[in-house]
């Protein structure tokens, strides 16, 4: 299992112990949203640097886009 998915497994259980215990609900709850913004995290894209071969006829704003977001 990776990251993001155990981190959703763990929201998952805090928010049934939410239902199951009205008393500290709100506590649960806040438990369940740190594991979900760890899963956010957990399941962000790698970044990945692309270098153009000087030779391609790729226009010079597309590679700048390249640069910025590849």
């Amino acid at each position: 299992m990776d990251r993001r998915t155990a981190c959703l497994h763990q929201a998952d259980a805090f928010r049934e112990k939410a239902l199951a215990d009205p008393e500290h609900h709100d506590q649960w709850i806040d438990e369940a949203i740190k594991w979900l913004e760890q899963a956010m995290e957990a399941g962000r894209c790698a970044i990945v640097t692309v270098e153009a071969d000087p030779t391609c006829d790729v226009p010079e704003p597309a590679l700048g886009a390249i640069r910025l977001h590849g």
